[in-house]
């Protein structure tokens, strides 16, 4: 097949997982759960933190995805990087509009790891993947929840003893309640221009490992784009769920949202591909239990597509290479 044809397909695909990790992005769930903004500005600014995010964050994790996991010889063996590299877009494409349309917040970077490993490993064999590279990585990805968890239980047991301590009447944690509305619009904002530096390398991070066809700033433009087309057209759906998991005032919200804002800027800037979603639900598990309000019973099915996703996504990597590798 004609290079200027592959290179427009791997174009269409990372646009069409980028819709599709904007569609599953759930960052803004505690505005909504908060009731600080209703869901048409959420939307807007969401998608306007998408684009920025995209551009001027999401370079160094696309190289990193795209770089240094797979170790595949591709002119000593005769694989064609071609297929691999379509195959990935694929199959983490098709898992994430699945989980969105269930409206179950995944982590995109799990999907698209999950495929590399998955194909890897099949097509070279235990060295077919960089094994070092994967342990720092899951040294984060088994971090950062715990931290999530932590630090939001701390910082609710704080907030907590404070208004008991200082705040006299209703007026009193009216205002308390308003301060913390913008200061959470202004964490939110971070976390959302870091996640989408992180998240949108998941759409770019294995085109890059192409080579120099691609323009990787033009992509991470009509990536973030993309990010804000999802957002806007069906981030709805998840949003509303997570938002629905926990009861959230302005103050609450702000202690879920603190440690996912720090850890996915300092993660994106350390070029280190994080899951937002594992952040987010374990902060929100974490508020739960410091303020003893009961969890929605849709936690369950967002912690099974979790453990599912790695494996299916390198099982549907697998099975969708064969007939992708006979057509190219």
């Amino acid at each position: 097949m004609d290079l200027a044809v592959i290179i427009m397909i791997f174009l269409i695909m990372s646009i069409v997982i980028s819709i599709a990790i904007g569609a599953n992005d759930e960052t803004m769930a505690p505005l909504y759960g908060s009731r600080i903004l209703n869901m048409k500005q959420i939307l807007i600014l969401a998608a306007i933190f998408a684009i920025t995010g995209a551009i001027f964050l999401g370079e160094g994790v696309a190289k990193s995805v795209g770089d240094k996991i797979l170790l595949i010889d591709y002119e000593t063996t005769g694989i064609s990087q071609n297929a691999v590299v379509l195959t990935i877009l694929i199959s983490t494409a098709i898992w994430l509009i699945l989980s969105s349309a269930l409206g179950l917040p995944i982590s995109s970077t799990h999907s698209t790891i999950g495929g590399i490993m998955g194909l890897g490993v099949m097509l070279g064999s235990i060295g077919g993947v960089n094994w070092d590279t994967i342990l720092g990585m899951s040294i984060w990805w088994l971090l950062s929840p715990i931290v999530g968890f932590l630090v939001t239980f701390l910082v609710v047991k704080i907030l907590h003893k404070h208004k008991i301590k200082h705040l006299k009447g209703f007026q009193d944690y009216e205002r308390s309640e308003n301060i913390y509305t913008y200061i959470i619009l202004i964490v939110i904002c971070v976390t959302a221009f870091s996640r989408a530096g992180n998240d949108c390398s998941n759409a770019v991070g294995i085109v890059v490992g192409v080579g120099d066809d691609i323009n990787l700033t033009a992509l991470l433009i009509i990536t973030g784009f993309g990010l804000a087309a999802g957002i806007v057209v069906l981030g709805r759906i998840v949003i509303k769920n997570l938002g629905k998991v926990t009861e959230l005032r302005p103050s609450t919200a702000f202690a879920v949202q603190v440690p996912t804002a720090a850890v996915m800027l300092i993660g994106t800037i350390q070029k280190i591909p994080l899951s937002g979603s594992h952040l987010l639900v374990a902060s929100l598990v974490g508020l739960s239990k410091a303020s003893n309000t009961p969890m929605k019973k849709g936690i369950w099915k967002i912690v099974a597509i979790w453990l599912l996703t790695f494996p299916m996504s390198a099982l549907l990597a697998i099975i969708l290479y064969f007939p992708i590798n006979a057509v190219l």
